[in-house]
């Protein structure tokens, strides 16, 4: 789920895309001179310049550049500039994933940041995000989606070019990292540069896993060793400079992600990077961190660097189309999570980490450390049962409490049927329309025992056909055990004294499933309208245990909901009046009776038996269990 975006009006995006073009712009507090940096239209082919990035270690060194030609309006208020760049080995790698924000200057002054590869080349052509749109949209927090094309967009060069001993007139640039890949005969083609993600401490099953969800964020997530302790003591008052690495943090402590790219820039204590978005997230608040470079991993396509993040020195606010952003001397306010795993009944381990608390990403990150943490203990057994608590505490309020026991899956379904209800509260909790909730710590503890604890619901017999309002209705429920033979629960339920005569259905599933129907028949619940509905709805599904077998009655509307309040209890009349009422839009609220009876299974399946009640009825059997 996006996180809400601030607006950006018309004339703001227009003072951005204007802003290269302005004779004499007026700086803003702290701002960078306008004469420190180039306007787009002084930008001339056949300039030459140099760049700097990092190839290994925090050693910043310089490669040339050769300006081939401008492309304008590559989406609106945009332009990239066309380069072939040489040295460092650049003829051999290409343009390499991490080199991202690597600053380009002529005659001293800056051009901007290295942000686009020609994917199929065999030479290092670039692409050159400007550094006055980098600062321009920054300073608008211009949004990706509202600035950018939705498909790739061809642009035509007023100067043919020659590239790998074919002449180009046109160049495609793609608008984002989810375009249709392009192909070798595809002519000069322009495409962001990925982020490599360096995941330490993680899985290969956890990154498979994350490489789904982010794709779409050009991130390239891969295994890294991390800096050892001895880089990071030696390395560990490397200062920030343009052309060093930028790493931006995800998740920190026993398990790390984080992004790597580098400096374009920094004015005062302000630091601009990348020259292209991370995750387009606009406003945020991630970890800006100095980065160490391990080596460079060779690729058919783009190259990337490996690399590792080193310490925090500020705060990534601003992760915009043409760049990220942020401050030194800031700290980050990160959510503490604590995961307990056991595999068996020893005591397991325990790991702790912190994670950004960007709404879109949270419930993502918490579901791929919780998921790393058990893949951590190895591959699970093929039959498991899982016994999970966790406690999500929240800054106003009661926590949210999870305490289950699963099972009836395998090991390879383990990680989200246990942690994608988490993952689905703190999205809830933290992406509601209502008011800002906010998550003090997150605490799981996960035990994972061999062998399969659950039971299908096989037949259900009721002691009678027919039941007067008021009596007990008694279920018998035949359970089938994984592998075992088949048992009988007794389950009773007191029928309300004013219950209608008609027709019924009892129903038997597990409190998991009652209490998603209990939700459904409740418009508050179901569609809430504050943010106190959000939170019921939560604990009500959190309380039910699936080793709980539920015997449930629907007794019909009994109440309506309107504008989130509710008026339960009510006559049939006055249900029928308010809920057909064209002005009033209250809806129907449904009213069930409902009995548990804890089992030593999972539950799993559903049934259920149709019943009379009437206020005359003849006893046809024995009804004792």
């Amino acid at each position: 789920m996006k996180s809400p975006r601030p607006f950006l009006s018309s004339s703001l995006l227009l003072v951005a895309g204007l802003a290269c073009y302005l004779p004499h712009p007026t700086p803003a507090a702290a701002a960078p001179k306008p004469g420190s940096y180039w306007r787009v239209d002084d930008v001339r082919r056949g300039m030459k310049g140099e760049g700097r990035t990092v190839m290994k270690g925090t050693k910043v060194e310089v490669f040339q550049v050769e300006v081939l030609g401008t492309l304008k309006n590559t989406s609106p208020g945009r332009d990239l500039i066309l380069a072939r760049l040489s040295g460092l080995g650049l003829e051999k790698t290409g343009v390499i994933a991490g080199m991202s924000g690597s600053p380009v200057t002529i005659d001293g002054k800056l051009v901007g940041a290295v942000a686009y590869a020609w994917a199929f080349g065999k030479e290092p052509i670039a692409g050159i995000t400007p550094f006055c749109q980098m600062h321009s949209f920054v300073e608008a927090y211009e949004r990706r989606d509202l600035a950018a094309q939705t498909k790739p967009v061809r642009v035509g060069l007023s100067d043919p070019v020659k590239v790998g001993g074919k002449e180009f007139d046109a160049v495609t640039v793609a608008q984002g990292f989810d375009d249709v890949t392009p192909r070798a005969s595809d002519g000069l083609w322009m495409v962001p540069l990925r982020t490599p993600l360096a995941a330490t401490g993680f899985t290969p099953h956890s990154l498979k896993l994350l490489s789904r969800k982010t794709s779409a964020f050009g991130l390239l997530p891969m295994q890294g060793g991390g800096a050892s302790a001895k880089i990071a003591e030696e390395e560990k008052n490397t200062p920030l400079e343009p052309g060093g690495a930028l790493s931006v943090s995800l998740i920190s402590g026993d398990f790390d992600l984080s992004g790597i790219g580098t400096v374009t820039h920094i004015e005062g204590n302000r630091v601009y990077g990348w020259g292209h978005p991370f995750m387009s997230l606009g406003a945020c608040e991630l970890p800006l961190m100095t980065g160490y470079v391990h080596a460079i991993y060779p690729r058919q396509t783009v190259s990337f660097k490996m690399g590792s993040p080193l310490r925090t020195v500020g705060v990534i606010n601003a992760d915009v189309s043409t760049c990220i952003a942020g401050w030194l001397g800031r700290k980050p306010d990160l959510l503490p999570m604590q995961m307990k795993v056991a595999l068996g009944k020893g005591p397991g381990k325990t790991f702790n980490v912190q994670m950004v608390r960007q709404r879109s990403l949270l419930p993502t990150l918490a579901f791929t450390a919780l998921t790393n943490s058990i893949d951590m203990e190895g591959e699970l057994p093929d039959e498991l049962t899982a016994h999970f608590t966790a406690r999500i505490e929240l800054e106003e309020g009661a926590p949210i409490v999870i305490k289950d026991t699963f099972s009836g899956f395998s090991g390879g379904r383990a990680p989200h049927a246990l942690f994608a209800p988490v993952a689905n509260i703190v999205s809830q909790l933290t992406s509601n329309p209502y008011k800002s909730l906010r998550i003090k710590r997150i605490e799981c503890e996960t035990q994972i025992l061999p062998g399969r604890v659950s039971a299908e619901i096989e037949a259900v017999e009721l002691g009678s056909a027919s039941y007067a309002p008021g009596e007990t209705l008694k279920a018998s429920v035949f359970l089938r055990p994984y592998k075992g033979l088949r048992q009988r629960v007794n389950v009773s339920l007191e029928l309300p004294a004013d219950l209608p005569e008609g027709s019924y259905h009892a129903t038997l599933t597990d409190e998991v499933n009652s209490a998603r129907m209990t939700i459904r028949g409740s418009p508050n619940l179901f569609n809430p309208t504050s943010v106190e509905h959000v939170v019921e709805a939560l604990k009500l599904q959190t309380a039910a245990k699936r080793t709980n077998l539920v015997l449930r009655v629907s007794t019909g509307p009994n109440g309506v909901a309107s504008n989130g309040k509710s008026l339960p209890n009510l006559p049939g009349s006055m249900v029928h009046i308010l809920s057909n009422g064209r002005r009033t839009g209250a809806q129907t609220m449904s009213a069930a009776v409902v009995a548990k009876q804890s089992t030593d299974w999972v539950v799993q399946g559903q049934d259920s038996v149709r019943f009379t009640v009437t206020k005359t009825r003849k006893v046809t059997r024995d009804e004792e269990w």
